[in-house]
């Protein structure tokens, strides 16, 4: 397929898509990642490897001079099959927020691209890059200890242990101990965007080896390590039952209580943190179906933000959660649930690139919690020298 298409051709490709042809770019850009990549979902830069996407300018260049009496605004707001249309800031004006800065950036369980997710690796390469902070996730294991893990079984059941590393069972099922000795990493599940090469096992004859955190092991590194300034911020995702009390106690017992704060997308967990301590930072988190009354049920449960899934923040959901006070943050899927929706949903930006995060902030988030922590970093930096005479709020 030839790469010289103009920009007319490329306004059509992406906002006048029809189903076959949507199928068809789909399958293009699955061809790409198998011919240039062995590992379709492993790789570490976020390189367009779809032809017709590479030689696009921008979405926001594309639509820059479209007024609503253009027949391309109409493309462009009732689309499908784009991001900018589905968080309806197609009608924003690239700086109408200026990209007010501070704007956080927070890497997801780290920098999963890099190192794998939810390790120290992980966590110290997103400072070293630029990041504000780090989430990451925790589950108490019977013998009393808190776990830095994820696990697969989705955001509501997780702690799964078959994908992640090739086992039957919980994470919950084992003593701290039991799973750092126990508990190897899949190499080649496709959460894992770090590859395969970044994956260490103990008998892999390195002096270093991926191995199951506890959160204390993580938080006294996070702490005491010289690249992590004193204001980098680490979220805890409350993930499994019985969190709440113990996540507050172990960061109290570190004199960390100004650089943690505590999410759950079960709010009740949320309540239960407002409850012990009335100064912590908390969000509460939303999956695809962010109710109608989600500001009255953040209120409800002491919230002090709103997450938003990146593709559910729109324009008018993000002014409604300032307006109550609420700060906001756009939280990304994991890389292999980010690539199916590069692949399938959105043709308008790439995989978290630029032009992905980009049309996300349009919506006026304050803070994005990302998988590539290094691209969102270096993307506001030279925003921030571009519009640094912008007025800033």
């Amino acid at each position: 397929m030839s790469t010289a298409i103009n920009g007319a051709t490329i306004v059509l490709l992406l906002f006048g898509l029809s189903k076959p042809v949507t199928a068809f770019l789909s399958q293009y850009r699955i061809d790409q990642y198998t011919q240039h990549s062995t590992q379709k979902l492993h790789y570490t830069e976020p390189v367009e490897t779809n032809a017709i996407i590479a030689t696009a300018p921008l979405q926001h260049d594309i639509f820059s001079n479209v007024t609503e009496e253009d027949p391309l605004y109409t493309e462009k707001t009732q689309n499908p099959y784009s991001l900018a249309s589905k968080l309806n800031v197609a009608h924003v004006p690239l700086n109408e927020h200026g990209f007010q800065y501070p704007i956080e950036v927070i890497g997801h369980r780290g920098s999963p691209y890099k190192f794998l997710e939810n390790t120290t690796p992980s966590f110290l390469h997103a400072a070293q890059v630029g990041a504000d902070g780090i989430e990451l996730d925790v589950f108490l294991l019977k013998c009393g200890s808190l776990v830095v893990f994820h696990g697969s079984g989705g955001d509501r059941q997780p702690g799964l242990l078959q994908s992640y590393c090739g086992v039957e069972g919980s994470i919950l099922d084992y003593t701290a101990e039991d799973a750092k000795r126990l508990l190897t990493f899949n190499k080649n599940f496709e959460e894992f965007g770090c590859g395969p090469n970044a994956i260490t096992h103990p008998d892999d004859g390195y002096s270093h080896y991926c191995y199951v955190h506890t959160l204390q092991e993580v938080l006294e590194n996070l702490r005491d390590h010289t690249d992590v300034s004193q204001n980098f911020k680490i979220k805890i995702e409350l993930k499994g039952p019985g969190t709440a009390l113990p996540s507050i106690e172990l960061v109290r017992k570190l004199n960390m209580d100004k650089r943690c704060q505590y999410s759950s997308f079960d709010h009740s967990r949320i309540a239960e943190v407002r409850m012990l301590d009335a100064d912590a930072i908390t969000g509460a988190l939303f999956e695809n179906d962010v109710p109608d009354d989600f500001v009255q049920q953040c209120l409800a449960v002491g919230a002090n933000e709103v997450h938003f899934k990146y593709d559910t923040c729109t324009y008018e959901r993000v002014r409604a959660a300032h307006l109550a006070g609420l700060n906001t943050m756009a939280w990304f899927r994991g890389p292999a649930g980010m690539a199916d929706d590069y692949l399938t949903k959105y043709f308008d930006v790439g995989n978290e690139d630029e032009a992905m995060y980009r049309t996300v902030l349009l919506s006026g988030v304050k803070s994005m919690c990302v998988n590539r922590p290094d691209v969102l970093a270096k993307s506001l930096v030279a925003a921030q020298a571009v519009n640094s005479h912008l007025p800033r709020v």
